[in-house]
């Protein structure tokens, strides 16, 4: 193309990335023990979307709306202008949050008479494995490296910078399991879990902040180079003596953290443990507010790594907090952001078109925000209110990861989007059922792969576009070919937690390292999620 023609196109598309990157929002800062493929990612995300607040001192204490009595709407003269429902008597206004509190469970009851099927006794396995060989010291989840392929002794363990994420992940689907099946095993890891994340919060020494992980000093876990490393904190004195954490945490550790403690809350039966995650919620989420949404690190500093907390994340762990608490000051926020003339910054702020050429991981942050914010919300916010998040999610975040060989993101569709089952050969669920069929028996290796499909075109103009002008990649992160339709999950390249993996990848991808063990989280999660909403039985 000609060279003025090729530089206002090159515009344009800087412009819509800046855009699309602000918009997709839930990147991982993809910090973890293994190689990093994403070279141009470290996640300075400087732009915070609380420019659009109202509230200019974003401390929550004085709500837009001084009339505020809390029981619904305040305005007695509704003319409904500003009406959700615009054919309704005045039973929502625009700012309607329900009164405190409100059952989000589901009040389902679980045949567990049959024998397990195939998937049942998969994720069994997947289960014994993660109690017996991935959850040590206290509990948070971290991948093991055998001594021999007997697999009884741990060399070491590993990743244990995204550990925070999947912690919080594991013990949702614990939460699920405990329902579904009334396993005592089951709440017993919950509650063992649900005490490691509030270690988390609070070895760090600074209320508010969540480390990634925490452990014992023990070589098997902690880096030869903790000392020096700016990350790693050695704690010598006080109540966790003896242990170490890392921190720097980014925004994706918050987002499995709330994951956990809000389902667990809901559905773990113990009083103990749920008064905990109440404090816990209660002082993380002030503590982010207070600082208006910047995770802040032991320093005092904000951390490095996706430090700021972006809209849909924002609104889902207040809910969190709404929903534990009853508080006003969560209330009242929840009520500014759900005004009708916010949508169309919910809207922008959840373009993640890019996130199918470049830091796809940042989708199963998405799936797991909306899970979050979308159960609850169901009871919360209106029925306008809510189906027009249930849109946002439908179709703008799950797009083009619809029918994608990702288990976890169809259960996220199936359980909270817009979606209506078929009488008859149902995509969706046999597609569900497939990928669970497809995804490995524990041990989950990693394993070397070689995937090749037809080409997406727009991923070949892309790569060639960012050879030409490579400060693209700064702005956009790198972007390879790519296949045009994704791969089966048993010939996808193999990731620690699957479901964040691009199954659009092109390899040759990986090693064959037998002894080199992922903790299974995926399947655990992905399954539980399934059999708590019922789309799976036990005898499937």
């Amino acid at each position: 193309m000609p060279n003025l023609a090729r530089f206002f196109f090159v515009l344009l598309i800087v412009l819509l990335a800046g855009a699309l990157m602000l918009g997709c929002g839930d990147d991982d800062d993809d910090d973890n023990d293994t190689p990093d493929d994403d070279t141009s990612d470290d996640d300075d995300d400087t732009v915070d979307d609380d420019t659009i607040d109202d509230d200019d001192d974003n401390n929550d204490t004085s709500d837009d709306d001084t009339n505020d009595d809390d029981t619904g709407d305040d305005d007695t003269s509704d003319d409904d202008t500003n009406d959700d429902d615009t054919g309704d008597d005045d039973t929502f206004d625009d700012t309607y949050v329900a009164p405190w509190p409100q059952d989000p469970t589901l009040g389902l009851t679980y045949n567990e008479t049959p024998d397990a099927g195939p998937l049942r006794e998969k994720v069994d396995d997947y289960d014994l494995w993660h109690e017996t060989y991935h959850q040590p010291y206290y509990g948070n989840t971290v991948g093991a490296y055998f001594t021999d392929d007997s697999y009884t002794d741990v060399a070491y363990y590993f990743e244990t910078n995204d550990s925070c994420i999947w912690t919080g992940t594991y013990l949702a689907a614990q939460a699920f399991r405990y329902v579904v099946t009334g396993d005592e095993q089951a709440k017993t890891n919950a509650i063992r879990i649900a005490e490691a994340l509030d270690g988390n919060l609070h070895i760090t020494g600074r209320p508010g902040f969540i480390a990634r992980y925490r452990a014992l000093q023990d070589p098997q876990v902690m880096p030869g180079d903790c000392d020096t490393d700016p990350e790693c904190h050695i704690v010598d004195e006080g109540p966790y003596a003896g242990d170490f954490w890392r921190g720097n945490t980014s925004r994706d550790q918050y987002t499995g953290w709330f994951l956990g403690m809000g389902v667990a809350y809901d559905l773990i039966d113990d009083e103990d443990m749920r008064e905990m995650i109440r404090d816990d919620v209660i002082e993380v989420l002030d503590d982010l507010i207070a600082h208006k949404w910047l995770i802040v690190d032991a320093d005092g500093w904000p951390t490095t790594k996706a430090p700021n907390v972006l809209m849909t994340q924002k609104m889902a762990w207040t809910l969190i907090g709404y929903h534990l608490t009853g508080y006003d000051r969560y209330k009242q926020a929840l009520q500014k952001w759900i005004r009708n003339d916010r949508r169309i910054f919910l809207r922008l702020l959840n373009i993640s078109g890019m996130n199918r050429y470049t830091q796809y991981f940042g989708n199963n942050l998405s799936h797991e925000n909306f899970y979050s914010l979308l159960r609850l919300a169901r009871v919360y916010f209106s029925p306008d209110d809510y189906e027009f998040i249930q849109d946002v999610f439908d179709n703008q975040v799950h797009t083009f990861t619809r029918l994608s060989h990702n288990a976890l993101f169809t259960a996220v569709h199936m359980t909270q989007g817009l979606y209506e089952p078929e009488e008859r050969d149902d995509p969706y669920q046999a597609q569900l059922e497939e990928d669970l069929t497809d995804f490995m028996p524990p041990p989950k290796y990693d394993y070397f792969a070689d995937p090749q499909g037809v080409l997406d075109p727009v991923s070949v103009f892309l790569d060639d576009l960012m050879e030409q002008f490579p400060f693209l990649q700064e702005i956009m992160g790198d972007v390879d070919p790519q296949a045009l339709n994704p791969f089966p999950v048993d010939e996808q390249c193999a990731k620690d937690f699957q479901w964040q993996g691009n199954p659009f990848k092109i390899g040759p991808c990986g090693a064959e390292q037998p002894l080199q063990v992922n903790a299974g989280v995926d399947y655990i999660v992905a399954y539980w999620m399934s059999a708590y909403h019922q789309l799976l039985l036990k005898n499937q």
